[in-house]
């Protein structure tokens, strides 16, 4: 989980008003302490973050061709990307409007996904989030909306320990 800028100055760009109107971080909340507090979430289920945001992020690769009101079928999974207007930055790229250069990279877009497993559960995010999981271990902050909770994710992508 490599930055490119340091703790303090990423968790200014995640409060509310900064790089994103609501922000990534409610104010007073330690990023180190949601990302400690998430990997363990996901240790407990047997699994990382990077196993977690690389699989949200094929399913959503998958579903280029997508958008409201059209889902593609991916395995047993449907995905619909919903295009939106603007954008959504990751808090650690060098500038609010650059691509980060960690990881995978992740492009600014403000476009959103709902997947739906066969049981009928929906999860709904930003598809910036499959790079925050993958890349910075961040599942968003508590009480925002960018929060994805860990387990819920791996249940809905088919992820176990096993996996």
């Amino acid at each position: 989980m490599a930055d490119t800028a340091d703790t303090a100055e990423i968790e200014r760009r995640m409060q509310p008003g900064a790089w994103d109107g609501p922000g990534f971080l409610r104010p007073g909340t330690s990023l180190p302490a949601v990302q400690a507090e998430d990997a363990e979430a996901t240790r407990r289920l047997g699994l990382d973050a990077q196993t977690i945001g690389a699989r949200l992020g094929e399913q959503l690769d998958a579903a280029v061709d997508s958008d409201m009101g059209r889902p593609v079928t991916v395995g047993p999974l449907q995905v619909e990307l919903l295009r939106a207007r603007g954008f959504l930055t990751c808090p650690w790229a060098p500038d609010e409007f650059e691509r980060c250069p960690v990881g995978l990279g992740g492009r600014a877009t403000a476009n959103r996904f709902t997947i739906t497993d066969p049981s009928g559960r929906r999860l709904s995010g930003y598809e910036l989030s499959a790079h925050l999981i993958r890349d910075h271990g961040f599942f968003g902050g508590p009480d925002t909306r960018y929060r994805l909770e860990p387990a819920e994710v791996a249940g809905i992508l088919g992820l176990t320990g096993e996996t």
